[in-house]
C-alpha cells in the first residue's frame, strides 16, 4: 500500500507580549487578504459554443398549411406563448393542467429538490467566510500542595471565542461553492422542464382521451348500422333472397366490431386513469369533465422561434448547460485539490476561579495560528482524480450537444407535422365522404337486389375505416400541435418557481 506523507506547519502566537498585541491585529488582516486575493488554478470555464443553424429543416418550409377541416395553421415569427395549451380555448384542459400543477408528486418532488440544491449552495457558499464560535468549560481539581503537604481543591471556569478561517489560496472553496450553485441552478431548471413536460402530457393524454371518446361513438354508430344490416340479411334469407352464408358473414362482422369497441372502451378508460395519476389524483376520483375533440379549437397562428433563440428557451437546454458548470467547477475543485491548503484561527478567553470572576481580568489569554498542509506523494491519485473530473466535463459537453439536437429535432418534426397532418386530415375527410355516400348507394342496391352481400360487406368495411382514421387524424393534428409548442419552449411554469436565490456560478 502506497505511504501518504503530509507536511503540516503550525504558526503559534503565544500569549501577548507587548507587541505581539500590536502586530497581531496586522498579520490577522494580512491572512484574511491573502484568502480573499486567492487564484484558481484551472482555466476559467467558457459555456459552450453553439452554431445554430439558419433554419430547423432542410427545405423551406410553407408558412401555411392546407386548408382541413375549414381550418389551416399559419407559422408567424415570434417566441412560443407562455401557458400555450390555453390556446386550444378548452376550460376542461386549463382545469387538469392547473389541477396537475396544484398536487403532481412529481412536481412536488423537484420543487423539494430545488429547495435542497439552494441550501445546499448556500452552506457550500459558507465556506468562503470565517466561522465564529463559543466555548465554556468548568472543571474542579484536587492536588497535594507541596508547601503544607495538604490537599488542595479548586475550581477553573474558562470562557472563549474561537475564529477560524480557510484562506482559499488556490481557490479550491470558490470551486466547490461554484459546482453547488450550477447543480441548484441546473435543478432550477429541471423544475421548468418538469411543469414543461407535465403541461405536454396532460394535453396529450387529454387529447388520446377525446380520440377515444370520439373513436368510440363512431364504433357505436358503425356497429349500430351494421346490425341492421345484420337484421336486412336475416330477413333475406327467410324470404329465400339470400344464403345462409350471407348472415354468417355479417354476424363475424358485428362480432369483430364489437370487439373494437371494447378494446376502444379499454383504451378510454387506460387514458383516463393516466390523467388521473398525472393530476395526482385517484382513478376513482378523476372528474368526468374532460375535453371533447368537438370543444376544442385548433390554434390557427403558431409563433415560432428564431433558430438561434431556441437554445435560451427550452428549460432542459438551459439544465443542461448548468449541469456542464458543476461538472467543470468540480474539475477546477479536484485540481486545486493538488496545492496546499491553509486554515487560520484564533482565540481569546478568560478563566477564573468563579464564574462569577470571569467577568474581571483575572487570567485573559488568546492565540493566533496559521496552519499549512499539503500532499507530497499519494501514488498519483490527486492527480488522477482530476483527469478523471476532466474527462467528466467532456462527457457534459457532449451530452449538453447531445440535448440541443435533441431539441432541434423535435421542433423540426413538429413542423413538419402541421403541414402533413393537415395534408393527411382533408384527404382522410374526402375519403370519409366517398365511403359514406359509396356505402348508401350500394345499401340501397343490396335492399333492391342489384348487388351481392360481399359488396354491401366491402362497403361497410371501407365506411367504417375511413371514419375512425378520420377520427385518429383529426387527433393527431391537436397532439402534434401541442408537441410543437412544447418543443418551442413555451412557458409552462408559474412566475413564482422562476426565479433563484442561487447566485450564478462565479467563475466565467
Amino acid at each position: 500500500m502506497p505511504t501518504i506523507l503530509t507536511t503540516r506547519a503550525t504558526i503559534t502566537l503565544p500569549n501577548r507580549p507587548p507587541m505581539l498585541r500590536r502586530t497581531a491585529p496586522a498579520a490577522l488582516a494580512g491572512l484574511f487578504a491573502i484568502g480573499l486575493a486567492g487564484c484558481a488554478v484551472a482555466p476559467p470555464y467558457q459555456a459552450p459554443h453553439t452554431t445554430a443553424p439558419a433554419r430547423y429543416t432542410a427545405t423551406p418550409l410553407a408558412h401555411k398549411t392546407v386548408n382541413a377541416s375549414g381550418t389551416a395553421q399559419q407559422l408567424t415569427t415570434g417566441p412560443a406563448p407562455a401557458h400555450w395549451w390555453r390556446n386550444f380555448h378548452s376550460r376542461s384542459l386549463d382545469a387538469l393542467i392547473e389541477k396537475g400543477f396544484a398536487q403532481s408528486p412529481t412536481l412536488a418532488a423537484s420543487r423539494a429538490t430545488l429547495r435542497q440544491y439552494d441550501y445546499l449552495a448556500r452552506a457550500a457558499g459558507a465556506a468562503n467566510f470565517p466561522s465564529v464560535g463559543a466555548g465554556a468549560s468548568g472543571e474542579r481539581q484536587r492536588a497535594i500542595s507541596q508547601l503544607t503537604g495538604q490537599p488542595l481543591t479548586y475550581d477553573t471556569f474558562v470562557g472563549q471565542l474561537n475564529v477560524s478561517y480557510n484562506p482559499d489560496i488556490f481557490g479550491a472553496l470558490r470551486y466547490a461553492s461554484d459546482s453547488a450553485a450550477a447543480q441548484a441552478q441546473a435543478q432550477r431548471f429541471e423544475l421548468q422542464a418538469a411543469y414543461q413536460t407535465l403541461a405536454g402530457n396532460i394535453t396529450t393524454t387529454a387529447l388520446q382521451a377525446a380520440s377515444y371518446r370520439a373513436q368510440t361513438r363512431a364504433m357505436q354508430a358503425i356497429l349500430d348500422r351494421q346490425r341492421r344490416a345484420l337484421k336486412l340479411v336475416k330477413d333475406k334469407y327467410r324470404l329465400g333472397a339470400a344464403p345462409y352464408s350471407d348472415v354468417l358473414s355479417q354476424r363475424s362482422t358485428v362480432a369483430s366490431t364489437e370487439a373494437s369497441l371494447a378494446g376502444l372502451r379499454q383504451s378510454l378508460a387506460t387514458s383516463r386513469h393516466l390523467l388521473a395519476t398525472l393530476t395526482g389524483q385517484y382513478p376513482a376520483d378523476l372528474s368526468t369533465d374532460l375535453p371533447r375533440l368537438g370543444t376544442l379549437t385548433l390554434p390557427t397562428k403558431i409563433p415560432v422561434s428564431l433558430p438561434s433563440d431556441l437554445v435560451q428557451a427550452r428549460p432542459d437546454v438551459q439544465a443542461a448547460e448548468a449541469a456542464l458548470r458543476a461538472t467543470y467547477a468540480k474539475y477546477g475543485l479536484a485540481y486545486a485539490q493538488r496545492f496546499p491548503s491553509f486554515a487560520l484561527t484564533a482565540a481569546f478567553g478568560r478563566g477564573a476561579p468563579t464564574i462569577a470572576d470571569l467577568g474581571k481580568s483575572t487570567f485573559n489569554f488568546w492565540n493566533i495560528a496559521l496552519n499549512a498542509s499539503a500532499t507530497l506523494f499519494d501514488a498519483g491519485a490527486l492527480k488522477d482524480k482530476s483527469e478523471a473530473a476532466k474527462a467528466a466535463v467532456a462527457a457534459s459537453a457532449a451530452n449538453y450537444r447531445s440535448t440541443v439536437l435533441q431539441a432541434f429535432r423535435q421542433v423540426a418534426d413538429g413542423l413538419r407535422a402541421l403541414d402533413n397532418d393537415a395534408a393527411a386530415l382533408k384527404a382522410r375527410k374526402s375519403a370519409l365522404a366517398d365511403a359514406d355516400a359509396a356505402l348508401k348507394i350500394v345499401s340501397n342496391q343490396y335492399r333492391l337486389g342489384g348487388v351481392d352481400f360481399q359488396t354491401l360487406l366491402t362497403a361497410q368495411t371501407t365506411a367504417s375505416q375511413a371514419r375512425i382514421a378520420y377520427v385518429q387524424a383529426l387527433a393527431q393534428r391537436y397532439a402534434d400541435t401541442a408537441a410543437l409548442y412544447v418543443a418551442l419552449g413555451g412557458r409552462a411554469w408559474p412566475a413564482t418557481d422562476s426565479s433563484s436565490s442561487t447566485t450564478p456560478p462565479s467563475h466565467s
